[in-house]
């Protein structure tokens, strides 16, 4: 529960000698406390020389929202301006209550306003049923990282600097550490980020790059554009990823690339794809827009080919407010190659001995993506302890007989997505779940193979049966790290209505 603490209260809190108790539950984490900051010069002029001390320990407790000019102004409309304020604030940033000493002085009827009282007899009673469990919950994080993003945009606000800069090094630097690589490059979108590296590698028209056909569409829409012809090899029946013994037989005079998919969240299996790249002297290239942090043999994506690709699309596990993305690599040579073809090629500026894109990445998601990556590890955490938890309700409720849960072959997964393997009720299922408010997704309806635009490569339905099964059969479940346990059981409980009846 996020609860927004009103000026009285914190007052009263503050003066008083013993122990608040909503303080207590924001302390324990049974709920979430904010103040606004404007609140805060009002207590320091407020209370004593004495109790003005405990104000810092009150903001290593809390999170501190800002209001808006445009949301001082409306609340200057009222003669109550700081319970104006306060309503404003809870509506905006959609937190759950006001805690006030005297809630009579509000007037809402959409706000909640409690004592500290009631607040705490409202946490202890019984939660309401589940009814709704949306597919992904952007906002819902948004409160546990919104102090630290903030002060990453003001501080690019007021130093002006938005085009590249020290906010997008810094950015690059923690990812190359992240990702265990020497050089990162930030660029301005995932797909961007695969282009921009096949331009690097020196790939293009006449040349031939290997990858998979299940896939999302900017995996092949990258390889066209760079010039080069995709090859498609069909996918691993379990992990959805590229099959590796397939690899070898469509290798050609032309080819100079391998662009393995780490889909999902899974780590494709690379050893023999850095194997056979050794062998024929190719680039590898990896897709890991999925997957930050995922680890193939305790080696991290992004460190295990020539170049690794990740995108920052807000729906990711590492995401932006916006597009964004990002190269890791270890080779000096091409680091140099991609922080020219970012620039146009230029190099000095103005002058380009090569033609490059403009595939900068804004200093304001850099540093958007800076804040979030220190919560990263926790994310995924989460994610994986609601993978464990589905795969147990599942085995429990007795559906395995009916559905393929996704396994984790190399660890680590983290789980971009739950995909679930369902054969041929996949899309009576994904109704039922809609009409029960459950969110879910395919990824993806169409293997790229049989896209409409790539009929010119000359494939045809039937050539990659495993990634058109896959297209058929499978179902993305609700995995993000803001979905409960309580959540996960109303979904599991609606696929066994499905299988089993009432």
């Amino acid at each position: 529960m996020e609860i927004l603490l009103h000026q009285d209260y914190l007052v009263q809190a503050l003066s008083s000698r013993e122990d608040s108790g909503v303080m207590h539950l924001c302390n324990t984490r049974r709920c979430k406390g904010w103040v606004a900051s404007t609140t805060i010069s009002s207590l320091m002029q407020e209370l004593t020389k004495e109790d003005r001390k405990k104000v810092k320990t009150l903001l290593d407790q809390l999170s501190v929202v800002t209001p808006t000019p445009g949301d001082l102004v409306e609340a200057l409309k009222d003669e109550c301006f700081e319970e104006k304020l306060a309503l404003i604030l809870v509506r905006s940033c959609g937190f759950d209550a006001v805690v006030s000493a005297s809630p009579e002085k509000f007037s809402s009827d959409d706000v909640p306003v409690f004592t500290s009282e009631q607040l705490e007899a409202k946490i202890n009673e019984p939660l309401d049923p589940v009814s709704n469990v949306k597919l992904l919950d952007i906002p819902a994080s948004y409160h546990q990282i919104l102090n630290d993003a903030e002060n990453e945009i003001a501080d690019t606000i007021r130093t002006g600097q938005f085009i590249l800069g020290s906010k997008v090094t810094e950015l690059e630097e923690k990812i190359a550490d992240y990702c265990q690589t020497t050089f990162a490059v930030g660029v301005s979108s995932g797909t961007d980020a695969l282009l921009i590296s096949l331009m690097a590698a020196g790939i293009g028209e006449g040349d031939e790059v290997i990858t998979s056909p299940y896939t999302f569409f900017a995996t092949v829409g990258s390889i066209i554009r760079a010039g080069a012809k995709p090859l498609f090899v069909d996918i691993n029946d379990v992990t959805f990823n590229i099959k590796v013994e397939h690899i070898e037989r469509c290798i050609t005079s032309k080819t100079k690339a391998i662009m393995p998919v780490h889909l999902y969240g899974q780590c494709a299996d690379m050893d023999p794809i850095m194997d056979l790249a050794k062998k024929h002297n190719l680039t590898v290239i990896e897709d890991a827009a999925q997957s930050i942090g995922s680890e193939y043999k305790n080696k991290k994506a992004g460190s295990l080919g020539d170049m690794g690709c990740f995108s920052f699309f807000p729906a990711k596990n590492l995401g932006a407010f916006g597009d964004g993305g990002i190269v890791t690599t270890s080779s000096e040579e091409l680091y140099e190659k991609l922080k020219v073809l970012r620039v146009h090629g230029s190099k000095p500026k103005y002058y380009h001995k090569t033609i490059g894109g403009n595939f900068r990445l804004d200093a304001l998601q850099a540093g958007i993506v800076k804040a979030k990556l220190d919560y990263l590890e926790g994310w995924t955490k989460k994610r994986r302890q609601n993978s464990t938890i589905y795969n147990q309700l599942l085995q429990q409720n007795a559906l395995t007989q009916y559905i393929q849960l996704p396994p984790e072959v190399f660890p680590r997964h983290v789980f971009n997505q739950y995909v679930i393997r369902i054969g041929n009720r996949r899309d009576e299922l994904r109704s039922f779940l809609n009409e029960n408010n459950i969110g879910c997704e395919i990824y993806y309806p169409l293997p790229l193979h049989t896209q409409e635009c790539f009929q010119s490569l000359g494939y045809k339905k039937g050539d990659f049966p495993e990634s058109e099964k896959a297209a058929d059969e499978t179902l993305a479940l609700p995995i993000s790290h803001e979905i409960s346990r309580e959540q996960q059981e109303y979904v599991v409980e609606n696929i066994r209505r499905f299988f089993l009846g009432d």
